[in-house]
Formats: C-alpha cells, sequence, structure tokens
C-alpha cells in the first residue's frame, strides 16, 4: 500500500509574547496582508472570578474598518486552557484580541503564524 502524504505547509511567525490584561480590548496580533492566519492563546492562568473575551476580526477592503468575525468568552479557570484561533484565509488582515473583563488582571502567553 503506498504512502499518503500529509499536506505539508511552513508557517512563518507573525506575533508572540506575553500580554498583561488591563481591562481594556488589546490586541494579540494585527495583521494584513494575504494569508493563512493560526494561533494559541494560553488561558492557563485564569482562575475563579476571571473573565476574558476573545475576538477575532478581518477586513473586506484594504484600509477599512475591521469587521468582527467571532466571539467567544471563557470563565473561571480553564480545564482546557490552549485556545487555537484556527486557519483561516484573509486577503486583507486578521486581527485578534483579547479583553479581560473581571477578576484579578492575568497574563496570557499566545503565538500565532502565517503559512509561507
Amino acid at each position: 500500500m503506498p504512502l499518503r502524504m500529509a499536506a505539508v505547509y511552513m508557517q512563518s511567525e507573525v506575533a508572540k509574547g506575553t500580554l498583561t490584561a488591563d481591562g481594556t480590548e488589546q490586541d494579540l496580533v494585527n495583521v494584513s496582508g494575504r494569508a493563512k492566519y493560526e494561533g494559541w492563546v494560553d488561558l492557563a492562568n485564569m482562575a475563579s472570578g476571571d473573565t476574558v473575551v476573545v475576538r477575532e476580526y478581518v477586513r473586506f477592503r484594504s484600509g477599512e474598518p475591521w469587521r468582527l468575525y467571532a466571539t467567544t468568552t471563557y470563565t473561571g479557570a480553564q480545564t482546557e486552557p490552549a485556545i487555537h484561533a484556527t486557519r483561516k484565509l484573509s486577503e486583507y488582515g486578521w486581527r485578534v484580541t483579547l479583553q479581560q473583563t473581571a477578576g484579578v488582571m492575568r497574563t496570557y502567553d499566545y503565538w500565532f503564524g502565517k503559512e509561507a
């Protein structure tokens, strides 16, 4: 039986680091250009009483405002803290934000890439 090869692609890093929440909507990644983007956010530092909102945005034309694609709210300590922003093709860019709206302000690690 012949071996089947999965599609292979290389990721190019576009953003990584540690964000310290301050109660406002803060960018984790804000990039422009045509690519397939994806990434990870670590919510392991969340505890009882914390609430975090993660939002994803896209643009439909260069220079136009961001359009909200998805909003997900997380509360309390996370039993599955690794959040994956799945791969999406965007012609004019992609933006992912994090806003901690309740609890003790925490730090969140993240990594985002694009298909090269």
